[in-house]
């Protein structure tokens, strides 16, 4: 079978989808049939990077119309109509847009199945303000409802496709997401990395963004209630970089002023940017990784703290229920006073941590980019094998 990915996200690998094509990209050869090829689709700018030096893939060009000057409508147009061109020019048997895209239509090459990690800008408020982005949506809710099959990150995120774009339940599958495999971290490695950071030996960790459904504001306030209960010497940790005020980003900074959380010696602090290898450091030596998040395709932050043994503490928001489970203590969504109740009991419990602990790492080795890649091929199979129907439901 001849595979063809939309590769639009290959060169921003920092991005959900980024990471989700180029996971899916490695583990599928080692769990598809002898003879399966794989193609990446990319956009004119668009280089695969040194690691996939040899990979096989064709580069688009921009339509003459737009010639690279308005991104957005290079985008578009790369979505609706390019992909589907490279897609026929690679003779592909089936096209995966692993991301909530697809060819318009009439220029359908091939069987086509898409990835939803998650139907944000319909079920959370705010999301979908402008009237450019509405247009986008709508453009894109009429392509993705006519693709061969749409993979979801869980099934709440399945239960939100068959409820957005009002498809057949047969159409919908939910695979989750993998996660790549961590050392054990020794004490000393641990300890050198404090070091290196400045971190004390307690503190508790979040890093996941800061956008609206991401309730740090909410964690701001639940962090400060529950300060004068907490054993020791306690500092949240929020990494990554605070954008300023507006749209769908709330005054984080703002927030923490107000608390009394700047200057010196205060109980939270704002190191910047974390980077990939410091990340799993990080969460290996937090006494709790806090994650409040109203709502989640999926939730790959928790899963990979649970990973390398971190106690988590979030909410049940989205599909974080089904990730979490009972391997760490969830409370509702929005809730500011069951997150501070949550983050007492556990940090002033070593007994709880460590059962956290030992049962966030066990169930963090169910989900693997190999089972991930199975699933999806399943599906590829499942489409490729279809006889051929006009477009629809």
């Amino acid at each position: 079978m001849q595979i063809a990915f939309n590769g639009y996200f290959w060169g921003q690998p920092r991005t959900g989808s980024g990471q989700y094509l180029r996971h899916l990209w490695d583990a599928l050869p080692r769990v598809a049939p002898h003879g399966t090829r794989l193609t990446l689709l990319l956009p004119p700018d668009a280089e695969p990077d040194d690691a996939h030096a040899g990979i096989r893939a064709i580069r688009g060009r921009q339509l003459p119309v737009l010639g690279g000057r308005v991104d957005k409508l290079d985008k578009a147009a790369w979505e609706g109509v390019s992909v589907a061109r490279l897609a026929r020019r690679a003779r592909a048997d089936l096209l995966h847009v692993p991301y909530f895209s697809a060819p318009l239509p009439p220029f359908k090459p091939c069987p086509v199945v898409v990835t939803a990690h998650d139907m944000i800008p319909w079920v959370a408020p705010g999301y979908a303000e402008s009237a450019a982005v509405k247009l986008y949506l709508r453009v894109a809710v009429a392509c993705v409802r006519r693709a061969d099959m749409i993979l979801a990150d869980s099934e709440a995120s399945r239960r939100d496709v068959i409820k957005v774009l009002k498809v057949s339940p047969r159409k919908v599958r939910a695979v989750y997401l993998g996660m790549e495999s961590h050392p054990s971290y020794s004490p000393d490695e641990i300890a050198a990395m404090r070091s290196r950071l400045g971190l004390p030996a307690n503190y508790a960790f979040y890093l996941g963004g800061f956008d609206r459904r991401k309730n740090v504001p909410l964690l701001l306030r639940a962090w400060h209630s529950a300060l004068s209960r907490l054993e020791g010497d306690p500092l949240l940790v929020i990494g990554g970089k605070v954008p300023a005020p507006g749209g769908v980003f709330p005054d984080v900074m703002g927030e923490a002023r107000t608390l009394g959380f700047s200057g010196d010696g205060s109980a939270v602090r704002f190191p910047g940017m974390v980077s990939e290898e410091d990340k799993p450091l990080i969460m290996a030596g937090a006494q709790l990784f806090v994650y409040p998040s109203a709502y989640e395709g999926f939730g790959l932050d928790p899963l990979e703290a649970m990973s390398v043994g971190c106690p988590v503490v979030s909410s049940s928001g989205g599909s974080l229920d089904e990730v979490v489970g009972d391997a760490g203590l969830l409370v509702p969504p929005n809730d500011a006073a069951a997150l501070s109740e949550a983050i007492v009991r556990a940090w002033n419990d070593p007994l709880l941590r460590a059962d956290l602990s030992q049962r966030g790492k066990q169930r963090a080795t169910t989900f693997t980019w190999e089972k991930t890649a199975a699933q999806t091929f399943a599906a590829y199979e499942h489409c490729a094998q279809k006889p051929k129907r006009g477009a629809g439901h």
